[in-house]
């Protein structure tokens, strides 16, 4: 049996809330700091709609120029536009379902169920930017050979255009891939809290 005098017992009582204050501060550090990791990782998803916004607003001013200076038809510089234009009210309504500073506030398994979201639009948005890229790639070598002088060999400047085109895609690809990666790390880590 053990006797307890009533300082001993004010001392436990003391050191216990102490312990207490100690472990609630550190929770809250701990609580501050997932915040701040998750909303780094989120950051990729309003930085690429942002690119994606800036090169719409830039597409269409700059089409316009070369359309003019190449002599191309002002129909394809509207073609481009319209495509930027409709680009640019995807990534629009895309920034406020995906805000990822708000994103964070709901439950975790909601968040990742908005970046899963997010893959599905990302990827929908480049399927269907495909078809008209494919297009402009397509007119623009039906353009250089058209505007050809008859004994011009175009072999050159066709592989550069070619090699260009391929680079480009690679590019994209490599990008579309670390992209869906970062989306499916921060999916497993939401999920895993």
């Amino acid at each position: 049996h053990v006797d307890i005098t009533s300082k001993e017992l004010q001392e436990l009582k003391s050191e216990y809330n102490d312990l207490k204050e100690t472990l609630n501060k550190q929770r809250i550090v701990n609580k501050e700091l997932l915040e701040q990791i998750r909303k780094q990782k989120t950051s990729f998803i309003g930085k690429d709609l942002t690119k994606r916004m800036s090169l719409d607003i830039i597409t269409i001013p700059m089409i316009i120029v070369i359309c003019h200076a190449v002599g191309w038809p002002i129909w394809f510089a509207v073609a481009v536009s319209i495509w930027a234009l409709i680009d640019l009210v995807a990534v629009l309504v895309g920034r406020k379902k995906f805000d990822t500073r708000k994103m964070l506030d709901d439950d975790v398994l909601t968040a990742a169920k908005t970046v899963k979201e997010y893959k599905r639009f990302y990827h929908l948005s480049v399927v269907v930017g495909a078809i008209p890229a494919v297009a402009l790639v397509a007119f623009v070598l039906i353009r250089i050979y058209t505007q050809s002088a008859p004994d011009e060999n175009m072999l050159f400047p066709t592989a550069i255009y070619i090699f260009t085109c391929v680079a480009g895609v690679l590019y994209a690809v490599k990008t579309d891939r670390k992209k869906m990666e970062a989306c499916d790390n921060l999916i497993d880590s939401l999920e895993s809290e």
